[in-house]
């Protein structure tokens, strides 16, 4: 294997909303307002999965063939810009029609993954989700890998830790990364990784996120970021360790509280 191996969506094809201070990368459930509505407030705390599916039928709306026919494609403005505003009317009716939030709880992945496919008929997507749990290490990794080979983005569901009637207490869970400077793969640089990272936020669970790259960095100055995956979240671009996602799997949570909804075209699979 070379130095480093990418993965994923193009950075600049991705869901972008604009609003006057800034463009965020994906949706943000933060947007509605916590002393709103009694539904505002449910997507401000618990909107999360919400978001993910709302930022997929966008993707899907620019770049699927008849993406331009369905439901998300109507808050999408020339060039491929979405206004915040249109963004959270668009994320109501998401919530209103395919995944209700269940007040504290949130969303669940099963609920996600029949909200996604219910979508995807009722638009015309030749696509199927599937929620897949109990996965070991390496096929986890193959799974979102073909995911993102075939330009569909993954929702990792990063569950509780367990047992759950525990998990608020000890609030235990992974960190979130930026990167703090790119090499790149230049001749130059072959024998630096790829990039730096630093933990940006700390002990993340219960939550869902839109994996839209992957990188295999065989140069990585830690073991633990030699496999870096790509996230949209609350608006912004992290990075999750993937070491430090199966040891979470394995030593803190469960499977079937922490798991991928992958993507398909219906007619490879």
């Amino acid at each position: 294997m070379g130095q480093v191996k990418r993965y994923g969506l193009s950075r600049r094809s991705y869901i972008c909303i604009r609003d006057e201070h800034r463009r965020s990368y994906g949706g943000n459930q933060t947007w509605f307002p916590k002393e709103g509505t009694i539904e505002e407030h449910f997507t401000h705390e618990y909107g999360c999965g919400v978001i993910a599916i709302t930022d997929l039928f966008l993707y899907w709306a620019m770049t699927r063939p008849n993406g331009g026919n369905t439901l998300a494609a109507g808050s999408i403005e020339a060039y491929n810009k979405i206004s915040k505003e249109k963004y959270m009317s668009l994320v109501e009716e998401i919530r209103k029609r395919y995944a209700f939030i269940f007040a504290s709880a949130g969303t669940f992945g099963l609920q996600l993954e029949r909200a996604i496919n219910s979508y995807a008929k009722d638009n015309n997507i030749n696509c199927r989700a599937k929620l897949e749990m109990d996965l070991n290490d390496l096929t986890m990794l193959k799974r979102i890998q073909q995911s993102l080979d075939n330009n569909h983005p993954v929702i990792l569901m990063v569950g509780h830790s367990f047992p759950l009637i525990l998990s608020r207490l000890r609030k235990k869970g992974i960190p979130f990364y930026k990167q703090t400077r790119i090499f790149g793969t230049s001749i130059k640089n072959k024998d630096k990784p790829y990039a730096c990272y630093e933990i940006a936020k700390k002990n993340i669970f219960g939550h869902f996120v839109t994996i839209t790259g992957m990188i295999i960095d065989a140069q990585s100055e830690r073991a633990n970021e030699h496999i870096m995956l790509r996230i949209a979240s609350w608006g912004s671009e992290y990075y999750i360790s993937y070491h430090h996602l199966r040891q979470y799997i394995n030593q803190m949570s469960m499977p079937y509280l922490t798991a991928v909804i992958t993507i398909e075209d219906k007619d490879e699979g």
